[in-house]
């Protein structure tokens, strides 16, 4: 059965990885491997965050740097273990201020994130693992 993830669910995921301290943090791969072993306890956790570390490398290798803006700023900044669609609703349309454009414009560079997620987690294989 192929399982797809949801935008909660993925938008969840981003926000545990900013609780447990690894988005602050510049580390290299082995160490945030080690870090997220250390923290994680459940094995599909531990995948999930690992996806959102490479989904973060990987952005940053494309060179999309608003798109690593607008995930850093809205699903990273002032997360509460549990956040409000309108508190992610008003950092979208702060950084859409910020950057002189349209919170659509917002709207799709966290969707580039969250299908990248997607995608790097699909490769593994190992979305139906728990």
């Amino acid at each position: 059965m192929d399982e797809k993830y949801t935008r909660n669910e993925i938008i969840r995921i981003f926000s545990k990885f900013s609780r447990l301290g690894l988005a602050s943090e510049k580390l290299n791969p082995i160490q945030a491997y080690k870090k997220i072993d250390m923290l994680c306890v459940a094995r599909r956790s531990r995948l999930d965050m690992l996806a959102v570390y490479d989904t973060l490398r990987l952005l940053r290798l494309n060179g999309e740097e608003e798109v690593l803006r607008a995930v850093y700023e809205v699903y990273f900044e002032g997360v509460s273990y549990r956040s409000t669609k309108q508190e992610r609703g008003a950092s979208i349309l702060r950084l859409a201020t910020r950057e002189h454009c349209d919170d659509r414009t917002v709207y799709r560079r966290l969707e580039r994130a969250r299908t990248l997620f997607e995608r790097v987690r699909e490769n593994e294989g190992l979305i139906g693992d728990t």
